[in-house]
């Protein structure tokens, strides 16, 4: 990380707080009365003009004064070595997540999004983890008619897929009853990859009596697997980018709802942060998403089982409060894990 002398520290720090708050520019004489006489509006004019040499301030306009870079806010974000831990209401409010008995994880995952966005302020983001890494707990058959049936695939953590299955021949329900205790006693907490390489071994033993059924299961699988631009994102608080000045032009909004509405490419681009646990934060344009470019990601990992992650996080503008948000973040992720180790 580049070195800053104390004072280009402060006079940043200084006028990043004032963006922070007023998205506006900050002059010398905005800076000279916040530290009183300790330095001359002159010499406030000269540390500026050199963190805009670095890199770190630039002019919007010829007689305006100055705004934090993107670089300013990565130099910010990364100082932040020891962060204050929530505030007394976030955790009131994350603490209201222990208290309902949930049946379902997507339930927990609606309730995250919504705490978040209340706290933040901003727009809150939950994804639910990859199915491959997650561990099969139950498979359920439920016969609709004589050759089409409902396979129900359960997790352990509670995640429930269906698929429905033409079986192009009369399955009696003797058959799909003997399955589901062969598959449940066989592959029970197996990983979904894994379970997918367990099927073709038992159809290459030639189980004759199964394998058109296990044909059946792996083909669903395979979808459930593979569809993983398909996985769902709880989104809150879209509305709140209303009113944000980096959005006071309309149609910037419209291009920043209809990116938040494009799943691929935002689940690409948080599928990123599950390389490495903990607090990633995305600016700007390293996002590769155009009507991001003037926004900020935060996230953290949430942990589902043991080699299983999900992503949860918030979307603001890059001038966001981090050392507010970042603690919010981290803390809903530990919560959201808790909560899935009781389940």
């Amino acid at each position: 990380m580049e070195v800053l002398t104390e004072r280009e520290k402060r006079v940043l720090e200084l006028i990043m707080d004032n963006y922070i708050m007023a998205a506006e520019p900050t002059g010398s004489r905005t800076i000279a009365k916040t530290i009183k006489n300790k330095l001359s509006s002159a010499t406030i004019r000269n540390v500026m003009a050199d963190l805009e040499e670095q890199g770190f301030l630039y002019k919007p306009h010829v007689v305006a004064g100055r705004i934090p870079t993107h670089k300013a806010f990565r130099y910010y974000v990364k100082s932040l070595i020891v962060l204050k831990g929530p505030g007394k209401k976030t955790l009131e409010v994350l603490g209201a997540l222990l208290k309902p008995h949930y049946s379902y994880v997507e339930e927990i995952m609606e309730d995250a999004s919504r705490a978040l966005a209340a706290l933040s302020k901003f727009t809150s983001i939950v994804v639910e983890p990859k199915v491959n890494t997650m561990l099969f707990k139950e498979i359920e058959f439920v016969r609709l008619s004589r050759s089409t049936i409902l396979i129900v695939f359960v997790t352990s953590s509670g995640m429930v897929h269906t698929r429905l299955v033409d079986t192009d021949d009369d399955l009696d329900l003797e058959v799909l009853s003997s399955m589901k205790r062969y598959m449940n006693e066989k592959f029970g907490g197996m990983p979904f990859y894994a379970l997918k390489e367990g099927i073709l071994e038992d159809m290459e033993e030639d189980k004759e009596n199964y394998n058109k059924l296990f044909a059946k299961i792996k083909d669903t699988l395979k979808t459930i697997i593979d569809e993983e631009d398909t996985r769902e994102i709880y989104i809150e608080g879209t509305s709140k980018m209303i009113g944000v000045p980096e959005f006071s032009d309309i149609d910037r909004l419209k291009e920043l709802f209809q990116a938040l509405e494009r799943k691929e490419k935002l689940l690409r681009l948080l599928d990123k942060c599950l390389k490495e646990e903990g607090i990633h934060v995305i600016m700007g344009a390293e996002s590769d998403i155009r009507e991001m470019r003037d926004m900020s990601i935060i996230t953290s990992t949430y942990k589902i089982g043991e080699r299983s992650y999900g992503v949860l996080g918030v979307i603001g503008p890059i001038r966001m409060n981090y050392s507010r948000i970042i603690p919010i973040v981290n803390y809903t992720a530990t919560t959201v894990t808790n909560i899935l180790k009781m389940m």
